[in-house]
C-alpha cells in the first residue's frame, strides 16, 4: 500500500485561452502542453501510474495526441494495476529530459472522465485509484515546467507528515478589495501563491473529500479539503516558473522559455 499514483486534472475546456481545444493540447515547442508535463512524472522513480482526467468529449483526441507524441498502447499481463471499477490500463513511453522517448521505459497512464468541477473530476479519480496505492500526487495538466526536484521535495515533506503542497511567497503587496475599493492591505509575508504538485496519503484525501461532498463545501485546491479536517499540510518551497498555462500570454511566455532551452529546468 506504499506506491504512489499521480492524478492529473486536465478536464479544463480552456476558455480564457479563447480555442476551440482544451489548453491542455494546445502546442508548445512541437508538442501539446499536456505531453510536456506528462513527460516528467514518467521520469519520477517514485510514481507507480497516472490518472489522466479529461473531459468525456476529447477522450478520443487525447488519446490519439498520445499515439503520436508518447507511444501510446494498451497494458495486459501481470503488471496491470488493479482497479476497483477493472477499467483498462494503457502505457506511454517515458521521454528524456531533452524529450526524445526511450524505448523499454514506460509508464502505466489510464483515462477518467472529468465532472462538472475541478473537485468532481479529482474525486472521480480518487475513487478509481488501485487498490496497492498509498500516496496521491495531484499535478495540473497544464503546469509542464515543474521540476523532478520540486516533486521529490513535496513528496519527501508528504510522506513525513501525510500532506504537502509546493507553494512560493509573494513578492507583491496584496490587498483585499471589495466593490472596487480598498479593504485592508495583507502582511505580504504571510502570503504565499500556492502551485502544485500537492501530496497526500490516500485514506487522508479520500476522507477529505468525502467530507466535503457530504457538506457540499467547495475549494479551489485540494490542500484546502485537507485542511478543513484540522490536519497539518507542509509547504515546500516552490518554482517561479512552474506556471499555470492560462492565458494567452501565459502560452506565448512557455514558448519563449522553451526556446530559450529550458525543458522543465530553472531558469539560470
Amino acid at each position: 500500500m506504499n506506491k504512489a499514483y499521480v492524478i492529473i486534472p486536465a478536464a479544463g475546456r480552456g476558455v480564457r485561452m479563447g480555442s476551440g481545444l482544451p489548453k491542455q493540447l494546445l502546442d508548445l515547442d512541437g508538442k501539446p502542453i499536456l505531453a510536456h508535463t506528462l513527460g516528467t512524472f514518467c521520469r519520477l522513480e517514485l510514481c507507480s501510474g497516472i490518472l489522466l482526467v479529461l473531459p468525456e468529449s476529447f477522450q478520443r483526441e487525447a488519446r490519439e495526441v498520445l499515439e503520436r507524441f508518447m507511444g501510446l498502447e494498451p497494458m495486459s499481463g501481470n503488471g496491470v494495476p488493479s482497479s476497483p471499477d477493472g477499467a483498462a490500463w494503457f502505457r506511454i513511453q517515458c521521454p528524456t529530459e531533452a524529450g526524445q522517448l526511450m524505448p523499454g521505459a514506460e509508464m502505466p497512464i489510464r483515462f477518467v472522465v472529468g465532472g462538472v468541477e475541478r473537485q468532481d473530476s479529482v474525486l472521480n479519480a480518487l475513487l478509481q485509484l488501485p487498490r496497492d496505492c498509498g500516496w496521491v500526487v495531484i499535478h495540473d495538466g497544464v503546469r509542464p515546467f515543474a521540476s523532478l526536484d520540486l516533486m521529490r521535495r513535496t513528496m519527501d515533506l508528504a510522506m513525513t507528515g501525510g500532506a504537502a503542497i509546493a507553494a512560493i511567497p509573494s513578492t507583491d503587496t496584496v490587498k483585499r478589495v471589495k466593490d472596487g475599493e480598498v479593504v485592508e492591505t495583507l502582511p505580504r509575508e504571510a502570503i504565499w501563491l500556492v502551485q502544485t504538485p500537492q501530496v497526500f496519503r490516500r485514506d487522508l484525501i479520500l476522507e477529505a473529500y468525502h467530507q466535503a461532498q457530504r457538506q457540499g463545501w467547495t475549494g479551489t485546491d485540494d490542500a484546502s479539503f485537507v485542511e478543513r479536517l484540522g490536519h497539518r499540510v507542509a509547504v515546500a518551497s516552490g518554482e517561479r516558473f512552474n506556471i499555470k498555462v492560462t492565458t494567452p500570454e501565459d502560452l506565448d511566455w512557455s514558448a519563449s522559455f522553451m526556446k530559450q532551452g529550458h525543458r522543465g529546468r530553472p531558469s539560470p
